[in-house]
């Protein structure tokens, strides 16, 4: 707006100057007014200061002589500008995507583990896990971000994510498979158990994001995910071994997961809302994570 407004002063001013010539005064107030695509310029030139006013115009492209939606004065001190903007009953306003559109990327993230009775984060009183050796780690492959709004500030974003959990138990415990039902065992002959497995993600979240000296993001939505090679694992005189597998772990489950990203950085909580096992084939546990995510 600003170079079109100094191109068309810069055109005008033989035209103003003529005016002059004909017999005005230099101090006399100088109107010229032109119609360009639709909108009006209005430029008054008095006491060695020009002043520019540009009005818009309606949805069927006639001009609004009241809808004022720029206005420039200069003079050989100072440049002064305001910017007006009106939304007219019936009228459709016209939308402009932010250059400032942040992408959610792709992310690598760490968190420690949990095992919970329900949703959330209060642990399961049918476990005792050993938390800080308890962990989860997951790299995006694949991150797209949707956004639906005009001015960048929602989105949607799905992907594909990989990744490993491992939830390790206190003790002489493990997780042991009989007559088709799992259960948590303590033996004597076992340490260090574990139950681990992989997992792809497909999250469709919904974010909100803008600009607060840094990027700031808020992702909240819910994750399937589908799991394969599933283990339970223990030390043997001290070499692991792998004690069962499929353990009747569901194959797929479903997480809601809440996360604050500030710039590159993250922190996240996930939460199962399904269970880890099928329906009376194994204790009733629902895993959860609280971690960070570094995006790139």
């Amino acid at each position: 707006m600003k170079s079109q407004l100094v191109i068309l002063s810069l055109a005008l001013l033989p035209i103003v100057g003529a005016a002059q010539d004909k017999g005005t005064n230099a101090s006399s107030p100088t109107d010229t007014t032109v119609i360009i695509k639709g909108r009006k310029y209005v430029i008054k030139e008095a006491d060695k200061t020009l002043n520019i006013k540009v009005y818009g115009k309606t949805q069927n492209g006639d001009t609004i002589n009241d809808d004022k939606v720029y206005e420039a004065t200069y003079n050989d001190e100072q440049t002064t500008e305001r910017r007006f903007e009106f939304t007219m009953p019936f009228q459709k306003k016209k939308y402009y995507r932010s250059n400032n559109t942040i992408k959610i990327g792709n992310a690598i993230y760490f968190g420690f583990t949990q095992l919970n009775d329900g949703l959330g984060l209060k642990g399961s009183n049918a476990v005792d896990l050993n938390s800080l050796r308890s962990w989860e780690i997951g790299v995006d492959l694949t991150s797209y971000t949707y956004q639906i709004d005009h001015y960048g500030h929602w989105g949607l974003t799905t992907g594909v994510t990989w990744g490993y959990r491992s939830f390790r138990l206190e003790g002489d415990n493990v997780f042991l498979s009989n007559n088709n039902i799992t259960d948590i065992e303590q033996n004597a002959n076992y340490s260090q158990g574990r139950l681990r497995y992989n997992f792809f993600r497909v999250p469709v979240t919904v974010n909100w994001q803008s600009r607060f000296g840094r990027r700031l993001c808020i992702i909240a939505g819910l994750e399937p995910e589908i799991r394969f090679s599933v283990k339970s694992k223990a030390k043997i005189n001290g070499k692991e071994h792998t004690i069962g597998s499929d353990l009747n772990a569901n194959p797929v489950g479903i997480n809601a997961i809440v996360q604050v990203r500030y710039g590159d950085i993250g922190v996240y909580v996930r939460s199962a809302i399904t269970q880890l096992f099928e329906n009376d084939k194994g204790p009733k546990m629902y895993p959860a994570s609280l971690g960070f995510t570094w995006f790139w």
